[in-house]
């Protein structure tokens, strides 16, 4: 029985035991694990899309480093996100360590009364810069030793917030992964080749890429689940074949493979749940056209703000799954530490169980009131 071949999409040449190479269909910088031997050959892998797939990988890895995503590769970015303050803060591994990214000092005189105000890193820091106001005579001795006495060190509560996107220098990348798999369920290379020069970045991505909203999914929003998807659908009927590409259950975009398509009914998907780590289900049809997409990229402005609830929503349901996470880890940290007061293998008599619990409720004691705080601090 003679051997199936396989050529790569790119370059057409086939694929050998000597030239074939691993491609992840899904980055696994993002916690893909589908991957193929068969699609593209070594030389192609390595030469295109590396930028975009690092990109990619980079505009995303707020979700992906808070969610604790397995890949097999492990490599967390710093996150800086803003305070209500308007203060950067360098957020690392998921949320565990927060740090004020540089200092902020105000020095405003109103009405006659000079104000200052100093957010720093530490005490340390803190002397250096009222030492070099006083250098400079912009505060007495006196009155740096007094600001000195009054600063007051703080756990950081505040609500942090970061805007995050998917940039056009990772467009590429998004196609590349509709073509991989596209090609991987089908060896159809004729049909993505005019893909091909999108992927190796040389010509404008928007001409076949469509950023697309929905203010209802085409298929059950399960709780706790947030999935990568890649969608593949096409009839004569509508005269569309594209792929529908999703990341984090939040970024949708839709890849035009042939805008003029004419064979068989193609319906297959892909859907993986980066919290669970496991392939799920999803069975869903969603006949498109190019006018549908034209139309959702003309929407006028109004018109397209109001598609944009229902994707905060999307992403505060992704967002508090990282905070039970969170809130989990920190507990279990407490008790830990509480347990640790004492020697291994002791015997728990009554007061050692009431100092554990102690350090429990005073744990949830800090947690509502700093709560509480905060509501305060937006309703001033």
């Amino acid at each position: 029985m003679a051997k199936e071949k396989y050529y790569c999409y790119i370059c057409g040449d086939e694929i050998t035991d000597n030239n074939c190479t691993d491609e992840h269909i899904i980055l696994n910088a993002l916690g893909g694990h589908l991957h193929s031997y068969t699609i593209i050959c070594k030389k192609c892998n390595n030469r295109t899309g590396e930028s975009a797939d690092a990109k990619l990988a980079e505009d995303l890895s707020f979700y992906t480093d808070f969610l604790g995503v397995k890949k097999n590769r492990k490599h967390e970015h710093d996150q800086i996100m803003t305070d209500e303050d308007g203060h950067e803060i360098v957020v690392k591994n998921g949320g565990k360590s927060l740090a004020l990214r540089k200092p902020y000092v105000s020095n405003e005189e109103k009405d006659g009364v000079r104000e200052i105000k100093m957010t720093v890193r530490n005490v340390g820091e803190l002397g250096g810069y009222l030492k070099g106001m006083v250098k400079r005579n912009e505060l007495t001795q006196e009155q740096a030793d007094e600001i000195f006495a009054k600063a007051k060190v703080t756990e950081h509560r505040s609500p942090l917030s970061k805007r995050i996107f998917i940039s056009t220098e990772a467009f590429p990348s998004i196609i590349k992964s509709a073509a991989n798999f596209y090609v991987d369920k089908t060896h159809d290379i004729a049909t993505v080749k005019p893909l091909v020069p999108y992927i190796e970045g040389k010509g404008d991505c928007r001409d076949v890429l469509f950023l697309h909203h929905f203010k209802s999914l085409p298929y059950p929003e399960i709780k706790g689940q947030v999935t990568h998807m890649i969608h593949i659908e096409g009839a004569a009927k509508t005269g569309l074949l594209y792929a529908m590409m999703e990341y984090y259950s939040i970024y949708v975009y839709i890849v035009v493979i042939d805008r003029n398509y004419t064979g068989n009914d193609i319906n297959m998907t892909y859907t993986y749940d980066v919290v669970a780590g496991k392939e799920v289900d999803r069975q869903f049809t969603l006949p498109m056209t190019i006018k549908n997409l034209d139309d959702f990229n003309n929407l006028p402005h109004e018109e397209y703000l109001k598609y944009l609830p229902y994707i905060q929503k999307r992403a505060d349901a992704v967002m508090a799954i990282w905070d039970t996470r969170k809130n989990h880890d920190v507990l279990q940290e407490v008790i830990d530490k509480a347990f640790a007061k004492f020697p291994e293998g002791c015997v728990l008599t009554p007061d050692k169980i009431a100092v554990v619990e102690k350090d429990i409720v005073e744990y949830f004691e800090k947690k509502v009131f700093g709560a509480m705080d905060l509501k305060k601090k937006k309703k001033n």
